[in-house]
């Protein structure tokens, strides 16, 4: 039989083992694919025995949000530094945890990782993903869905053909959630997470890009409206500023080593052999190699290693710098424009106090000219009302004169307000005529 490494065989015997009694989610079996021969199953030995998961089969319409959770959170965190990192038997996964406690571990798989994603609380993943496929799992385990490494979304029949590996990958995913809670927590350093980030990138990418190039799930998103997605924007804008301060610092380091190469090259050399021969001594360590020769071999695959992750990272600073230099002119021109629109809503602002002042002004003129009006109206008033009085003292004193020149003249005052005749005469006349 051919000797394949722990990621071929377990890939193979997704592909072809079966459980022997498959159920649906309401109890009543259901028709499957035959069983995958028993000898086959043998090359699942890569992971602890578990039982098959039981599967509950969904529509992409209801399943994708278990892939783009995974995507989602998988995006906020990418290319960022691990919080922690912590023992698990003799490896050391590595753990991203949000600020409102969702989680991805990574644990070191061949020359890659394998991803665990858990909910806020939960002690089994909600989905696993490796390099060749994701699983996303319902309450209690059950299989709901899995997705191929381009994103596509696999039917029923594919389904029940994961679900022994999908049953060890979850038993594997609460031990490990169980060792990353009761284990010491190993700070990752600078130096360590410079040697892992290009394995940690290499094996998120793929992810990353069935997520944004598969047709379906695209389709999917843009219905559910990046509901899912926004779930995780504060965390990805938190990890962005800590990403920030984490290349100012390599940045700095760069800086100080150039100055050490032009100072003393060959000093700057022998410390770069001494890291890659800590890096060396500490690895074999890790694999306990027993023999001098598997010693050797693996401190040379070490130094391949290490080598074409240098390249990489190497590569990838220089992306990295390209891209900060492009988002640094970005956000430049952003800064610009908000710039421009502040001075623009300033000037706008200023406009509109100094149109309202002069409609103040303009009523404060109207107000006082009212008043001034109000004003001329009473003193009219005031001087009519003295003109009134006026003549009626006049003709008052007018009456009372006449009044004392009628009495001086032996006329009643009666009388002569009555037309002015004199009684005497009238009864004089009277007198005359009788006569």
């Amino acid at each position: 039989m051919t000797n394949f490494g722990p990621k071929a065989r377990l890939a193979a015997a997704g592909a072809v083992a079966l459980a022997l009694a498959a159920c649906d989610d309401r109890g009543g079996r259901v028709d499957a694919p035959e069983p995958a021969p028993l000898a086959d199953l043998s090359a699942m030995e890569a992971l602890p025995y578990a039982e098959p998961a039981r599967v509950a089969y969904r529509e992409p319409a209801e399943a994708y949000a278990w892939a783009e959770r995974a995507y989602g959170l998988q995006r906020a965190v990418y290319d960022t530094p691990p919080d922690y990192g912590f023992g698990y038997g003799d490896i050391e996964p590595l753990a991203w945890e949000t600020g409102d406690d969702w989680a991805m571990y990574a644990e070191p798989w061949d020359d890659g990782y394998r991803y665990y994603y858990y909910e806020p609380g939960a002690a089994y993943p909600y989905f696993v993903r490796d390099d060749d496929y994701g699983y996303g799992y319902g309450a209690g385990g059950v299989l709901v869905a899995v997705f191929d490494a381009g994103g596509r979304y696999l039917p029923v029949d594919g389904v029940y053909r994961m679900a022994p590996a999908a049953g060890r990958y979850y038993a594997r995913g609460h031990d490990l959630r169980s060792a990353a809670r009761r284990a010491p927590r190993i700070q990752v350093t600078d130096r360590i997470w410079a040697q892992r980030a290009p394995q940690v990138v290499r094996t998120a990418d793929p992810w990353l890009r069935a997520a944004r190039d598969d047709r379906q799930w695209r389709a999917w998103r843009g219905r559910d409206q990046d509901r899912e997605l926004r779930r995780f924007e504060p965390e990805a804008a938190r990890r962005a500023e800590r990403t920030k301060q984490w290349r100012e610092r390599d940045d700095r380091r760069e800086a100080a080593a150039a100055i050490r190469v032009n100072q003393d090259p060959r000093r700057h050399g022998a410390e770069i052999r001494q890291q890659q021969a800590e890096r060396q001594r500490l690895q074999v360590e890790r694999q306990g190699a027993g023999d001098a020769p598997r010693r050797e071999q693996a401190q040379r695959q070490q130094a391949q290693r290490a080598q074409a992750e240098r390249e990489r990272l190497t590569e990838r600073h220089q992306q990295a710098q390209q891209q900060r230099q492009q988002a640094d002119q970005q956000r430049e021109h952003a800064q610009q424009q908000w710039r421009q629109a502040e001075q623009q809503q300033r000037q706008q602002a200023q406009n509109q106090q100094a149109q309202r002042q002069q409609a103040a002004q303009q009523q404060r003129q109207l107000a006082q000219q009212q008043r001034r009006q109000d004003q001329q109206r009473a003193q009219q008033a005031q001087q009519q009302r003295q003109q009134a009085d006026q003549q009626r003292h006049q003709q008052q004193r007018q009456r009372q004169a006449q009044a004392r020149s009628a009495e001086q003249q032996g006329q009643p005052a009666a009388g002569r307000e009555r037309g002015g005749k004199d009684p005497g005469k009238d009864s004089g006349r009277g007198r005359d005529r009788k006569d």
